[in-house]
């Protein structure tokens, strides 16, 4: 048997083996790809979207454990924010009994004898010095107007001056006789009447007048409208 002959021709030549040897195998950048990608793929499922769906199950679980326990409601806070005090007063049903209401200047309500709120207007009732003199309220007189067959009436308030530091006892004890008075001042006038430019001025004087009248002395000095409407 004769021995097999090569064509020199046919055998790679040693540059071609060299950039053979230099490329190496052409799975290895595949290979790499394909790890690379499984390690990126695992951090980003640890590190990122593992933990936020840990905290929304964890969320879930409590929210669905606050229900099942009957989702007990918050305790009330006050205005601030702040949780009432474990002493604070409670109502007759075992409730925090609400803040007392407090007038425009943040001061407590006037309390009557027995440590009671006392009726509205009450507080405003005692004598206020000034230097014109001693000033009491006389709140809320109403009267029909003459001649409007019932449906137009007028209301005022007014402040009494006097120079008697007890003109508040004195419209006190007085009071119906004063109202009366008042009243009567103002049915007498017409809806006309208390259109006129002087209209407050002369129910003024008037009123004036009559509660010295009422009273047989001269302590009322003059009467000053807070208040005066018609409808």
């Amino acid at each position: 048997m004769s021995d097999e002959v090569i064509d020199p021709s046919l055998e790679p030549s040693a540059q071609e083996k060299k950039a053979a040897a230099k490329a190496g195998n052409p799975l290895i950048p595949l290979i790499i790809a394909v790890v690379a990608s499984t390690a990126i793929s695992f951090v980003m499922v640890k590190f990122v979207f593992a933990p936020g769906l840990e905290k929304k199950i964890k969320a879930e679980l409590a929210a669905g454990e606050g229900g099942e326990e009957g989702g007990a409601a918050e305790a009330p806070k006050d205005a601030h924010g702040a949780a009432p005090a474990k002493d604070a007063p409670k109502d007759a049903h075992g409730a925090p009994a609400k803040e007392a209401p407090k007038d425009a200047h943040g001061a407590a309500p006037a309390k009557d004898a027995h440590g009671a709120p006392a009726p509205a207007g009450e507080k405003d009732k005692g004598p206020k010095q000034t230097k014109a003199g001693w000033e009491v309220s006389f709140p809320n007189v109403v009267s029909n107007l003459t001649g409007s067959l019932g449906t137009k009436y007028v209301k005022v308030s007014f402040t009494v001056l006097s120079d008697d530091k007890n003109i508040g006892d004195i419209v006190e004890e007085n009071k119906s006789k004063l109202k009366d008075a008042a009243i009567r001042v103002l049915g007498s006038r017409s809806l006309a009447d208390m259109e006129t430019s002087n209209a407050k001025n002369v129910l003024c004087s008037e009123i004036a007048a009559n509660f010295n009248k009422a009273l047989n002395t001269n302590t009322v000095k003059q009467i000053f409208l807070t208040e005066f409407l018609i409808q």
